[in-house]
């Protein structure tokens, strides 16, 4: 048994566990800062360099901000200024994480975990015991090492707001998975039904658009119609002239700025899509390698189950 103030849990997965993407500081510190009598937080709850106007950042939580420096060194101090693309996938609940980190960690390590729940913009720092350290499948991952660690010392707030959060997504995650099996038992059930609905909204949606420009259209060439009439006197057919080549001017600068806007646009979106997919898939691979055996052919013969009732009876 440690000599630490600590909260062990023979049985951790009495709490529920997530699939989440969080931004994860950690930093190896010695056992001997879990002896002190003051709580595990008093050192390390703080996060220098976070900007004031956070609203959602706990008033007493900013007055501690300079003690993180006896723990964490000058180059770990992160700031709510993220990038999103930074965040990575976990396997959390109210009693411990799993997670792919950079350095090779071994059991029994102590870490000081500053989490900032991205969804909720929420911050949670406490110590960890590594329960394992394992090596990533390069394939899967950026990161070398995958690490499963147990919170130790997390003051009660902590642990409360850990716990409200985990059971918040999980609710949302079942939802949401309930909404896109019954998505996906509908297109299989009726897939011409469906396709024939959503191809019918698209024709809708066009016939409105285009409809829409039309009358945008009417209205701004009566009103400068008007317009020119009135402020130059002309007749009818010198004002359609002068509209004309005003609408068209306006139209080619238009068009104008949408192709120099338009190359960095896709790019970005080309750049976003390709990382957004990158840590989908990390995620499922993420989220398959973390099942059980038994789960992973569960999973199979469920998904093979499918596809064989489909060919079979829907087909």
């Amino acid at each position: 048994m440690d000599k630490v103030n600590m909260t062990q849990n023979n049985n951790r997965r009495v709490f529920f566990r997530i699939y989440d993407e969080v931004n994860l500081f950690y930093h190896k510190i010695d056992q001997t800062l879990l002896t002190e009598s003051q709580p595990a937080t008093d050192d390390i709850l703080s996060i220098p360099s976070w900007p004031a106007d956070i609203e959602r950042v706990p008033q007493d939580r900013v007055l501690e901000l300079p003690k993180l420096e006896k723990v964490l060194p000058e180059d770990m101090t992160p700031s709510l200024h993220f990038d999103e693309n930074e965040t990575r996938d976990v396997n959390i609940s109210a009693s411990g994480m799993a997670f792919n980190c950079e350095d090779s960690l071994k059991e029994g390590d102590y870490l000081a975990i500053r989490i900032l729940l991205v969804s909720s913009m929420e911050a949670i720092v406490t110590y960890a015991k590594v329960v394992y350290c394992r090596n990533s499948d390069p394939n899967e991952t950026q990161y070398p090492y995958f690490v499963g660690a147990h919170f130790i010392n997390m003051a009660d707030e902590d642990h409360e707001l850990l716990v409200k959060y985990v059971n918040k997504k999980r609710s949302q995650q079942t939802w949401v998975r309930a909404f896109i099996l019954a998505a996906v038992m509908t297109v299989v059930v009726a897939p011409d039904v469906v396709f024939g609905l959503f191809f019918e909204l698209l024709h809708f949606l066009f016939e409105h658009f285009l409809e829409s420009l039309h009358l945008a259209f009417e209205f701004i060439e009566i009103n400068l119609d008007k317009l020119i009439e009135h402020l130059f006197e002309t007749d009818l057919h010198q004002t359609q002239v002068i509209v004309f080549y005003i609408i068209a001017s306006f139209v080619f600068y238009g068009l104008y700025r949408l192709g120099r806007a338009a190359p960095p646009f896709f790019r970005q979106f080309k750049k976003n899509q390709i990382a957004y997919w990158s840590r989908k898939k990390a995620s499922l691979l993420f989220y398959w390698r973390e099942q059980s055996v038994f789960n992973k052919i569960k999973l199979v013969a469920i998904g093979v189950a499918a596809i064989a009732c489909y060919i079979f009876f829907g087909m």
